[in-house]
């Protein structure tokens, strides 16, 4: 479990009794200068502003008229056919120079040919639509953007129906003076929108694929974009209602970032099918990312779909391969409807506050599966920004001059190196290294797949203490009895049980709120871990959780109640919790044992299953809730029995089991006292080993 405060408030209490400083003072060591805190003070208090009058219904979601019509009238249309070094132009508003056409008027200009080494520019007024209609267009520039947007009010880039169409670029540009600009190979400064239905391929060897410095909206068309850094990137916002998406990223797939504006920095989309490989974040977003449509095969060094704010999942077919969170937003996520699959992942959703409302939701998870950790608003400044949005490129991204991507960051056009990186290395556009409470990414905290953690527990391998946590050293505080594991899976001293992490550690802040759909998890790490509270009004509730010992398949540091829904959790039962009240009964035990494969089945007195599931792995506790509970209820639990009409994870609430050993436990709207216990959070359960 991830707790950064945890893990400070417990070093304090251990190096203060052998006279060292604690983590104030490892915090001031590691700072650069008093003048770059001061910096990033300055940078964090604007994004604070943002975050506090952040609003998702003040967002400009809609789509004009014009972005979902890609017709054009070619009788009227300005005619541009380039060849080789050179254009001819039939009709107004055009100047050639050399290999550099140059668009001034408002009107419709349709492209074909071939332009081997030059550039389309759009320099007009500020109040100018332009629309490009690329039919048949191949364009290279080898020292700056195939197409690049100057000044207009909007540009409309449509596809032509049935034409292929490309844009390319050298690995360095000439850039304007005193300026990073311009960046990417398809490039504006003005709104962009890019309608039609046919192909446009990108490949980006210096830094982006497609980018807008305002608005960038895409309702149709196939685009092919290979990028060093970002595929697809809208400063103020980006909003995708419709197209086929095949997106290679150094950095990230699709990125807005603006950040002094609670009205922009999100992305939305509404539809469209997606494959996304980045060596970075898939689809990032500075407020907000809302996702009610489209089908989504995503891989991602970094998380899969990432906001600094908010994040709302209302439809969609996802299947994700994440390096690290599969679903992360820092204060917010809603999960109300759409088919999620997350076959591999750090953590899967991940926010302060996280709702599971409809939906069909399974992940697989190295560490927790659903986390609700302190949203962490204080360096979420952009990691990424250009000279003129009031940054330089983060830390590990591609230099100004089109070197290649940093270190752990796949080479360009490639695919995400196999076991990512640690998150914050800076995968091609200078990863977000999050060091948030409970979420101490780059700084003694838990590393993505593929690394050895330290302080954690991952299936195969024993727990070390190492910066995770501090090896060896007895809590003062936290009530722990037996072994306790070296740097306690998370980060608290050894002995500290994690029912509840050290004083201080949780927020009240901090919610798991599950309303409806189906949550299906299976997680070497805490399956279900708040640092507040968790609240299941409904749904149905699935989860493989940890075998090992420092973790649980349910953990939390406030309350946990249960008013509806069913809820089938196994385990190991060392940290094991219980709900701590409900409206709804709920059982308990730890005197199981089970193995993978093995079928966990509830039986009423008639012999009928009111829930179960197959075990992916070894487990030592039953958790239990169904609204056909009653107070003082009898049932039994059947271990290893064969299941009728159950679904592939194992599921059934209808069925019949046979064979099969038995035991019998109590349902019930109040835990259960028991002697010993590993912690002193609310539902902590003890057992008698």
């Amino acid at each position: 479990m991830r707790r950064l405060v945890a893990l400070c408030i417990a070093a304090v209490l251990v190096f203060s009794l052998s006279g060292l400083g604690g983590c104030a003072s490892e915090q001031s060591s590691s700072a650069a200068s008093s003048d770059d805190a001061a910096a990033v003070d300055s940078e964090s208090s604007v994004f604070e502003d943002v975050a506090a009058a952040f609003d998702v219904s003040a967002l400009d979601l809609d789509y004009s008229k014009r972005d979902l019509d890609a017709s054009y009238d070619e009788a009227s249309a300005t005619r541009i056919a380039l060849s080789g070094s050179s254009a001819s132009v039939d009709g107004s508003g055009v100047a050639v120079d050399g290999s550099t056409v140059t668009i001034s008027s408002e009107g419709t200009y349709i492209i074909s040919g071939e332009l081997s080494s030059g550039q389309i520019v759009v320099d007009a007024s500020d109040d100018a639509k332009i629309q490009l209609v690329l039919a048949g267009a191949t364009i290279h520039n080898e020292n700056g953007p195939a197409i690049y947007a100057k000044n207009a009010d909007k540009c409309f880039v449509t596809l032509a129906d049935g034409t292929q169409n490309s844009l390319s670029d050298g690995t360095d540009y000439v850039l304007e003076d005193d300026s990073d600009e311009p960046y990417a190979t398809l490039f504006c400064r003005c709104d962009l929108t890019i309608n039609g239905t046919g192909t446009l391929n990108v490949t980006a060897n210096y830094r982006h694929g497609i980018c807008s410095k305002d608005d960038l909206v895409i309702t149709g068309g196939t685009l092919n974009v290979t990028a060093v850094e970002d595929c697809l990137r809208g400063r103020d916002c980006v909003k995708i209602a419709d197209g086929t998406f095949n997106l290679v990223a150094g950095g990230d797939g699709i990125k807005s970032n603006k950040d002094t504006k609670a009205t922009q920095g999100f992305v939305s989309i509404t539809g469209g099918i997606f494959t996304i490989n980045a060596g970075d974040d898939a689809v990032q977003g500075k407020t907000y990312i809302g996702i009610t449509g489209g089908t989504f095969n995503v891989t991602s060094a970094d998380d899969a779909f990432h906001s600094d704010l908010q994040m709302a999942i209302a439809g969609g077919e996802f299947m994700v391969s994440a390096g690290d969170d599969a679903f992360h937003a820092e204060t917010e996520l809603t999960v109300d409807d759409g088919t999620i699959n997350v076959t591999s992942c750090y953590e899967g959703l991940e926010a302060e506050k996280v709702y599971v409302n409809g939906g069909d939701t399974s992940i697989a998870a190295s560490d927790d599966a659903v986390n609700a950790s302190t949203a962490d608003l204080s360096d979420n400044s952009d990691d990424d920004k250009d000279a003129n949005d009031g940054g330089t490129p983060g830390e590990g991204g591609p230099a100004a001059n089109g070197e290649t991507p940093g270190e752990g960051g796949p080479a360009s056009g490639g695919s995400p190196a196999d076991g990512a990186s640690f998150p914050g290395g800076g995968q091609g556009g200078g990863s977000d290294a999050r060091a948030s409470q409970g979420d101490a990414r780059g700084q003694g905290g838990e590393q993505a797949p593929g690394d050895a953690p330290q302080g954690e527990t991952t299936q195969g391998g024993a727990p070390q203490g190492g910066q995770g946590g501090m090896q060896g050293e007895p809590s003062q505080s936290a009530g722990g009895q037996g072994d306790a594991p070296q740097g306690d899976q998370g980060g608290s001293p050894q002995g500290a049980g994690d029912q509840g992490g050290a004083p201080g550690a949780g927020s009240s802040d901090c919610l798991i709120q599950i309303n409806g759909g189906t949550l299906v998890l299976d997680s070497a790490g805490d399956a279900i871990d708040s640092n507040g509270s968790v609240e299941i009004t409904g749904g149905t509730v699935l989860v493989n959780g940890p075998s090992s010992d420092g973790d649980g398949a349910f953990d939390y540091d406030g309350e946990a109640t249960i008013s509806g829904g069913t809820v089938l959790m196994i385990g190991s039962s060392r940290m094991a919790q219980s709900f701590s009240s409900g409206t709804q009964p709920f059982l308990y035990t730890a005197n199981v044992s089970g193995s993978a494969g093995e079928t966990v089945a509830i039986v009423d007195a008639n012999g009928n299953v009111i829930a179960s599931i197959t075990a992916t792995k070894q487990f030592g506790m039953v958790l239990a809730s169904s609204p056909k509970f009653t107070e003082g209820g009898e049932y039994t639990l059947v271990i290893g029995g064969t299941l009728t009409n159950a679904d592939a994870h194992g599921y059934t609430d209808s069925g019949t089991v046979t064979g099969g050993s038995s035991i019998s436990a109590t349902a019930s709207t109040t835990p259960s006292s028991s002697v010993g216990g590993m912690g002193s959070g609310p539902g902590a359960v003890g057992v008698a080993r």
